[in-house]
């Protein structure tokens, strides 16, 4: 748009000075020429002085310290992957990993959201040799269990890049980003080079896929008191192309939240494969406790997201819902019964322990309350 403004200026100007200069009106073609000069100059500053403003209407959020583009559309429009819609929105926005505290971003009202990319066709197997007649003493069947679809991998990839899980001791320790071959770029990008110096005597396996993971505050049992692990979060995945010693050098594959030299790495997070060990999943009463909230608080309601002691090997699957309960004060020596003060829903279930949403909540909720399957 500008350099059009300043074309039209400068045809208008190429145009009086060849068409309308004459020498028996010399006086008068040069009002006409400064004029048509004023006139382009004031559009061309208008143009350039007035607030860049996007065809977006929505909202505006108001950039504080530690916002990223990724953090403001998971918030404003649930979903991370969509920021560079945001940036667009916002033209004045030259580098859209810098923002600054103050600065206006502003939420565009129509989102595009792109259906999930479609699942790559597997060749079929060669048909197996007809069997060895042998005789089979007829049991049940037992179905097969049922595998987690692409779809619901990238719920858990989204829940745990964004709101973390809980890391063992015995996951950390395979080793640790140094140093990146482009030093210079703020941020690792997909195909970056980096160096990963192995926390271990062995070095990394060649051809092997790892995941990254920042890893934050240790995370105690509310209840006993022991030690339970590590709040962490996934930031993506690199493939090793060459080891040597305690030095390897990787290829750094998905990206879901921003990498830095010092964050770790850890075996390959297999989403397709946390499913329960048996399809019948849950049996009978189940009860847990809430680990720890995923931004720190004591104190939440619905909406929030938390972490509980139960897992995998306990039969949770992705969807499941559980009771929360408060113990009421005992009156006169009586135990009154539980009440159920809220629900929460299983997103990711892992080993030992389980990301999970509150869905409902009747009164606040604190860490160490219990988490019920069955009557309370």
């Amino acid at each position: 748009m500008m350099f059009g403004v300043e074309g039209r200026a400068l045809l208008t100007y190429t145009h009086i000075e060849r068409g309308f200069y004459k020498k028996e009106s010399a006086m008068k073609q040069t009002g006409y020429a400064v004029a048509a000069t004023v006139t382009a100059l004031v559009v061309v500053t208008l143009l350039t002085t007035a607030p860049c403003i996007s065809q977006a209407s929505g909202k505006v959020h108001i950039v504080v310290k530690g916002d990223t583009l990724w953090d403001i559309s998971s918030f404003y429009i649930y979903d991370p992957f969509l920021w560079p819609q945001i940036w667009s929105a916002n033209r004045e926005i030259e580098n859209p990993h810098l923002i600054y505290p103050g600065q206006e971003i502003v939420i565009p009202e129509r989102i595009v959201r792109m259906p999930p990319p479609p699942l790559e066709a597997k060749p079929p197997l060669p048909p197996a040799p007809p069997p060895a007649p042998v005789v089979v003493v007829p049991v049940e069947a037992q179905p097969e269990p049922e595998p987690v679809t692409e779809e619901v991998k990238q719920e858990m990839i989204l829940a745990m890049s964004t709101f973390g899980f809980i890391i063992e001791d015995e996951e950390i320790g395979i080793g640790t980003i140094t140093s990146a071959e482009e030093e210079k770029r703020l941020l690792i990008s997909p195909g970056m080079k980096i160096y990963v110096e192995s926390d271990k005597e062995t070095p990394l396996w060649t051809d092997y896929r790892y995941s990254i993971v920042r890893v934050f505050d240790k995370v105690s049992h509310p209840v006993t008191g022991e030690k339970v692990g590590y709040l962490a979060r996934v930031l993506g995945d690199m493939n090793v192309v060459h080891s040597k010693g305690e030095l390897s050098t990787a290829i750094v594959g998905e990206v879901y939240k921003d990498i830095q030299i010092g964050d770790h790495v850890i075996e390959h997070l297999d989403y397709m494969t946390w499913i329960p060990k048996e399809e019948s999943g849950l049996s009978g009463d189940l009860n847990g406790y809430i680990l720890i909230q995923s931004e720190g608080k004591s104190i939440m309601g619905k909406g929030d997201v938390v972490f509980i002691d139960l897992g995998i090997e306990d039969g949770l699957k992705a969807g499941d819902t559980f009771n929360l309960v408060g113990k009421k004060k005992t009156v006169g020596g009586v135990v009154p019964p539980q009440e159920v003060i809220g629900e929460i829903q299983v997103i990711v279930p892992r080993q030992g322990t389980s990301v999970a949403r509150i869905t409902k909540s009747f009164r606040d909720i604190a860490i160490g309350t219990e988490v019920v399957r069955g009557t309370p």
